[in-house]
């Protein structure tokens, strides 16, 4: 079954993109979440979205060089860390 985000996180995923995020959908859903990939330089990371509904779940994204981690859950607070993810990594 391929996914079927909501109109939140199909906007999530597209404003990733246009930020240079690599963004790797699964071809199945591992329980009830699609687990994506996110990359772009030296970040990586991963976006949970909901098989059932399609909602933006979950956003974790790691900086390499000092493996700074930064995790939030729901699509407003998807949406604020994205808002304010430096081009350089996060300083911790």
């Amino acid at each position: 079954m391929p996914m079927q985000p909501n109109r939140s996180a199909a906007g999530i995923i597209q404003r990733l993109r246009n930020d240079g995020f690599t963004v790797n959908i699964p071809d199945e859903p591992h329980r009830r979440i699609y687990q994506l990939r996110l990359s772009r330089g030296l970040y990586f990371g991963t976006l949970d979205v909901s098989a059932d509904k399609g909602r933006a779940l979950r956003i974790s994204l790691t900086w390499q060089p000092n493996l700074s981690k930064r995790e939030r859950a729901g699509a407003t607070y998807i949406i604020g860390l994205l808002n304010t993810l430096p081009e350089q990594g996060w300083n911790n």
